[in-house]
């Protein structure tokens, strides 16, 4: 019997020592620098949550809610030895209608509050895209390319490459099959620049959207299909959060860095799909 009540003081007094451990440390923390910096600050970076917009089958994402996480940004900042609004780690939490719980919808474009704006690119199996990367990258911008089945499977490595400079690629879903996506999914998700993945589906063709949903995947449906006067009709349906898809061609090749710096001037952000619609 003693040596229980032995025990018992022990651990009493392990859990007391570690409780006024934690106490003092919070209580130093508290007087620190950074920490008084954190705690002056952090409601400046915080933002609500906004909900998804549903429309009978297409859906508008809506945004997370964001807070600094006090304990993990005063650490992150604390190995760098000064305050830095740009070390903030953030917890966030989804709307309460959010895209996560309706992705049988299709996805016409992302929330406008972000500032986003993305360039789709449908690449058929002889599209030479090299051009086009080398224009985007130039500018630091993100875009996404929907690739066929037999580009995918011919250039593989070349996608790998693509998805590592920033970019997302996507299923042109009008010739995969069930497997065929199953082996894109298990390539693109090997990757960690790309963690989700996209159909492309401008027709509303349910039978794609059935099979990009029973795989937990998202589907596209952009506001603007333009094949012949690109920079013109970007122009025309410029706005916070759309989704435009551009034919390529030599004539965009020729507007695509005009078309860029038109974006920019607006005070929109050229960015991946993954950016612009998850919320």
């Amino acid at each position: 019997m003693k040596k229980i009540f032995q025990v018992i003081g022990f651990i009493s007094l392990t859990c007391f020592s570690f409780f006024m451990t934690e106490q003092t440390s919070l209580v130093v923390n508290s007087m620190d620098d950074i920490m008084i910096s954190i705690n002056d600050n952090k409601d400046g970076y915080k933002s609500i949550a906004k909900d998804a917009y549903i429309d009978e089958d297409t859906i508008i994402p809506g945004v997370c809610s964001k807070t600094v996480n006090v304990k993990k940004s005063y650490k992150n900042m604390k190995l760098n030895g000064y305050y830095n609004d740009k070390l903030y780690i953030y917890d966030y939490k989804k709307p309460k209608i959010s895209l996560e719980d309706n992705i049988n919808k299709y996805i016409i474009k992302g929330n406008p509050e972000k500032r986003f704006v993305s360039l789709i690119f449908v690449v058929e199996d002889n599209d030479d895209i090299n051009g086009i990367l080398n224009i985007i990258n130039n500018y630091n911008a993100k875009v996404s390319f929907f690739v066929t089945k037999d580009y995918f499977k011919n250039n593989t490595e070349y996608v790998e490459s693509i998805i590592n400079q920033g970019h997302n690629i996507g299923i042109y879903t009008s010739d995969y099959t069930d497997s065929d996506i199953d082996l894109f999914e298990v390539i693109i998700k090997k990757i960690d620049k790309q963690k989700n993945i996209f159909c492309y589906n401008p027709d509303k063709n349910k039978d794609n959207l059935d099979i990009c949903f029973s795989k937990g995947n998202y589907t596209i449906k952009p506001i603007l299909i333009s094949d012949t006067v690109p920079l013109l009709s970007v122009k025309e349906n410029l706005e916070s959060g759309n989704i435009l898809s551009l034919k390529i061609n030599s004539q965009l090749k020729k507007e695509l860095s005009t078309m860029i710096i038109y974006i920019k001037s607006k005070g929109l952000k050229l960015t991946n799909l993954e950016d612009n619609v998850l919320e």
